[in-house]
């Protein structure tokens, strides 16, 4: 859990307040560090594109917010992140739990898993892809560093490499 306490840490230096999220297995553990301290006001999502119009809001009145979503959430945010975060120029960092990557069982995941890298490059919206301990960090505040002084969205990448895959079956 020691890279989950990285980012919740870097999200408080960077003054961050809310986190916003649609439940992901990656994302949990990050939530369940968050959850102890006071500092952060969490806020469950319906859908990911929910969650780049509250972000904006946030930004809107003078707080800092992030989106935790799932790779198959950045699909459902492609229109809010074209017709709003990116145009009108908020910061507005994502961190995405990958699925369909490396260790994936669930082949509906692979599809979005491998079209993610080309979609967010359509969209010229950065991409951070963390997959060591020892890189959590400098990632992370590296991406917010981003994401505040381009006033634009960035995408923080948490791995299996990093977090580790979900238990499923596989025919070996």
């Amino acid at each position: 859990m020691a890279w989950a306490e990285q980012i919740v840490g870097v999200l408080k230096q960077y003054r961050v307040k809310f986190i916003n999220y649609v439940p992901d297995a990656k994302g949990e553990q990050i939530l369940k560090v968050a959850r102890k301290d006071d500092y952060f006001q969490i806020l469950p999502l319906a859908r990911e594109e929910e969650g780049i119009g509250v972000v904006c809001g946030q930004a809107i009145g003078g707080e800092r917010g992030v989106v935790l979503m799932p790779t198959a959430g950045l699909g459902n945010s492609i229109n809010a992140l074209a017709s709003l975060a990116i145009p009108y120029k908020f910061s507005l960092p994502m961190i995405i739990g990958v699925r369909g990557d490396l260790g994936e069982f669930n082949q509906a995941q692979i599809p979005m898993g491998q079209a993610l890298p080309g979609i967010l490059s359509a969209l010229n919206i950065p991409m951070f892809r963390i997959t060591r301990d020892d890189e959590v960090e400098k990632m992370t505040e590296g991406a917010l560093r981003v994401s505040y002084a381009n006033e634009s969205p960035v995408a923080i990448l948490v791995t299996n490499e990093l977090a580790g895959w979900k238990k499923g079956s596989v025919k070996l």
